[in-house]
Parts: structure tokens; sequence; C-alpha cells
């Protein structure tokens, strides 16, 4: 009744008010607010209305595990909805301990690396594009069998914005698909407008090796890197618009028990601890999109304590995600292992708010003593809710 009230209310207010209240209000709940009547739903519709409030929108810690849970970093409410059954009854499950997962926009692209046949002979898509937000998703069907040297991306051509998004395939291993798999592409496209995949006319270097961690910026990829004859760290980025990829600058520390994320929409960010000391490193670039050569990385801040907590707690288990709220501050979202040898065990998810003077705040968002949280892929990712429909 409450809530009926105050909708009404809200439909005696001008038009331009009503915008600037629904550019503050989570996305989750104008999806709640649409069928309210045939004003609000024209509004929450259109397209400029939808870009420009995810513009406005805050980054989100989306975590995929028995549930979708897109959280708040700075209030850690959360919204919390049961996994599409098309993910979860798929006959490879696409959960959160599957590497597949990459967002842009609000769009998730996530897959299974497995094959399986129907009764017909005719094989599953196990590649979609997914809106948590909106809840519905779209097939793909990819022109082979996806391998776990396969590497994927989302972006688009800021020239030719209309033609929507693309996805990219490629081999992160080249030197093994020559081995094995002859004459197939190695670097594709999918145009989500044709609804077809186009092979690419790219060289892969045969001396990098990407990292399989990826972030979305403006609509390119960005990946750690190692260059092996010039033993070099490096950030390698995939162009949307003019179609190849790119060294973009060195890494400015070493990539192991490394993060790289965004910061401020338009550069990078790159979040170091080390392994035995547990300090940590916070270091930004300047904005991408620039000519070649005009990306570097400046120290953000660093923190050097005593009881800072280990944020990856080994090589292999979940990688922690973060994201920034406050100057000179990060929110990190980890897995940690409590009471480990004992009975008692359990795995938890901690947030914790980190700055230069140390832990500011710890936040237990998760705890459970049957699952091990720690196997799995990473702890969630950074990602901003929207309403962008799926093209």
């Amino acid at each position: 009744m409450a809530a009926s009230r105050r909708s009404w209310s809200l439909s005696l207010m001008p038009p331009e008010i009503i915008q600037k209240i629904f550019y503050k209000t989570p996305a989750e709940a104008l999806v709640r607010a649409k069928p309210t009547c045939k004003e609000w739903y024209a509004l929450l519709t259109d397209e400029t209305f939808i870009n420009e409030h995810f513009n406005r929108s805050k980054e989100h810690f989306l975590r995929i595990f028995d549930t979708v849970q897109i959280m708040d970093p700075v209030t850690t409410t959360s919204s919390v909805s049961p996994v599409l059954d098309e993910l979860r009854q798929h006959p490879y499950k696409i959960t959160s301990v599957h590497p597949l997962l990459v967002h842009c926009d609000g769009l998730m692209l996530v897959g299974s690396y497995m094959w399986k046949c129907r009764d017909d002979g005719s094989r599953y898509a196990n590649l979609a594009l997914w809106n948590p937000v909106l809840r519905n998703i779209r097939w793909i069907e990819p022109s082979r069998s996806i391998t776990t040297s396969d590497y994927h991306g989302i972006g688009y051509d800021k020239n030719n914005r209309n033609d929507g998004y693309n996805i990219l395939r490629f081999a992160s291993r080249p030197w093994e698909t020559e081995r094995y798999e002859g004459d197939e592409p190695k670097v594709e496209i999918y145009e989500c407008k044709t609804s077809s995949w186009r092979t690419l006319d790219v060289e892969l270097d045969m001396d990098v090796n990407i990292m399989p961690f990826c972030v979305a910026v403006m609509g390119n990829m960005y990946w750690i890197a190692f260059r092996d004859v010039e033993e070099e760290e490096i950030i390698r980025g995939f162009d949307f618009t003019d179609e190849t990829f790119k060294d973009i600058c060195l890494c400015p520390t070493s990539y192991v028990n490394s993060h790289l994320s965004c910061f401020n929409g338009d550069s990078l960010s790159f979040l170091k601890q080390d392994q035995t000391s547990r300090n940590i490193e916070v270091w930004v670039s300047s904005k991408l999109g620039g000519g070649d050569g005009d990306v570097s990385f400046s120290k953000y801040f660093s923190l050097s304590c005593p009881d800072l907590p280990a944020l990856q707690v080994q090589a292999n288990a979940a990688r922690p995600v973060y994201c920034f709220v406050k100057p000179k501050s990060v929110i990190v979202w980890c897995v940690e292992v409590e009471g480990k040898g004992t009975d008692k065990a359990f795995t938890c998810c901690t947030l914790y708010e980190i700055d230069e003077g140390g832990v500011k705040s710890k936040r237990e968002t998760e705890r459970n003593y049957l699952r091990d949280y720690s196997s799995a892929f990473r702890c969630g990712y950074v990602y901003v809710p929207s309403m962008i429909p799926l093209p």
C-alpha cells in the first residue's frame, strides 16, 4: 500500500523531476517500476535515458554462486535473484567457478568450454550474452568448439556505435592451435547486429603470453601479459574500432599476485599484494584512448603495516575484486578461510575498505561451513548494473 502511494505521488510530479529522481534510482528498482504506467515505461525504455542512467551508475560487485547477487560495496545492500534456469540447467552448468565471464556495459558474456549434443545430433550453444538486471539471455552459436586456450572479449566500434556489440575470440596459446588444429581461425569477431562470425586477418604474437583476467574500458579489452623475448610484463589491449591487438604500456610492477581493474571509467588500475609481507600497492593509469605509447601508470597509494589480510589465500584460490569509492581508498571483496585445519573451518566472503592508513573496515558478507568458496575462479566481478537491452 505504501509503495502504491509513493508511485501515485511521483506520477503527479513534473516529468523532468521524475527523470532526475530516476537517474539516482538503482537499475534493479527501475526494472520493477516499468509496469507502473505508460509514461514511466516509455521513459525507462528510452535509449537516451538508459545510456545516461548507466553513465551515472556506480560500480557494484556481482557474485554468482547459488544465486545472483549484486552488491553495493558502500552500503553492502544486495539484490539477490535466482540463477536463470537457462544457465543453471544448461548441460554444462555455467557458474562462478567457470572462467569464461566477461563484463561490458552491464552485459555479461558467459560460456562453457565443453560441447554436448542433443538427440538429433545438433550441439547446444555454450556461449551467451546475459543482462543480470533485466534477467534475459541470448545464446550465441560459436563457429567452433571453445577450448581452454580460447579467450574472449566484448566491446564496440567507437566510430559506429549504432552497430552494437561485438564479441572477440582468439587463441591465447597460438602455438597450440597451430600444432593441433591446422588452419582453424585464430582470431574471430562475432557481430551481434548480423548474428555472424568472421575471421580477422590478425597475426598473434607467438612470444606474448596473455593472462586470463581481463577488463573492459570504454568498449575495448585489456589483459595483463608477458612478452617472452624481452621478458617484459605488459598491458595488452584489443581495440574494437580498428580490430587490432596493441601493447598499451608496461605493467607498473610484477604481475605476480596482481589484479587489473578499471579506474574512474576511463583508466586502468593495478592492485599488487606481496605474497610474503602482504604489503599492498595500488597504481592507476593515465586516461585511455590517446595515441599509442601515451599510457603510463603512477602509484596511487601504498600500504605497509602489520596484520594486513591475504586478499588471495593461495595462488589457485578465488581472486579478489576491487573498486574505488573514495580518493586514495579501495574496497576489496575477497574469499577467506577461517579455522583452517580444524573441524570448525569455514570459508567466507569479506569486504575490506583499505586506504593509506590501513584497513578502515572489515565486513563479512557471506559464510559457509560446507562449501569451499576459495575453489571458485573469482570471488566476484566488478559490475555496473544497467538496463541496456541485449543486442
